[in-house]
């Protein structure tokens, strides 16, 4: 009989550390995609006309401190986008951007832009992105968690742009019913 017991004992160990290993490969996963941030995403957000008026806000700043205008065929149209299409949460948020360009710049303003940009900016709080490439400055208030970039800055690069972009936000400030 004891061989028995062990023996319909030991095809219940395997079964049970299978299952309980699926069970944190699954909590694990559903964490790493945002489940925890459900309620997070639920919660009310400036409007995009909101978010808007703060990206035309940053930008006038910025532009007034830069030593280089935008191109006057720059369109400074903002582009509107849908965030979240593939995760986990309500949908339905959006964000927005607006970009100019500045055309191909001499180094030496490019250095002198970027200093004014990443001067100004960082005194308002923002703080370097850990995602910034060496051909830009890309910064992120981690306040309002808008990112401002000054893409171009390096000496190997034609064109400078600007561009500020808005976090996710309801379109009229909270999720729809």
């Amino acid at each position: 009989m004891k061989i028995a017991e062990q023996a319909s004992a030991a095809p219940s160990l395997p079964r049970w550390a299978a299952s309980t290993a699926a069970l944190v490969v699954a909590v694990l996963a559903l964490s790493s995609c945002g489940v925890s941030t459900i309620p997070e995403r639920r919660k009310a957000t400036m409007t995009l006309d909101q978010a808007k008026a703060q990206v035309d806000a940053y930008l006038a700043e910025i532009l007034a401190k830069l030593p280089v205008k935008p191109l006057a065929s720059s369109s400074g149209d903002f582009f509107d986008s849908h965030c979240d299409v593939n995760d986990v949460g309500p949908h339905g948020r959006m964000q927005t951007d607006r970009e100019y360009g500045f055309g191909d710049v001499p180094l030496a303003t490019k250095t002198e832009a970027s200093n004014a940009f990443r001067t100004l900016l960082m005194g308002k709080g923002f703080e370097l992105a850990s995602d910034a490439t060496s051909d830009q400055v890309k910064l992120k208030n981690p306040k309002d968690k808008f990112i401002a970039v000054l893409d171009g800055v390096s000496g190997d690069s034609r064109n400078l742009s600007l561009n500020v972009s808005t976090p996710c936000v309801w379109p009229q400030g909270t999720p729809s019913p």
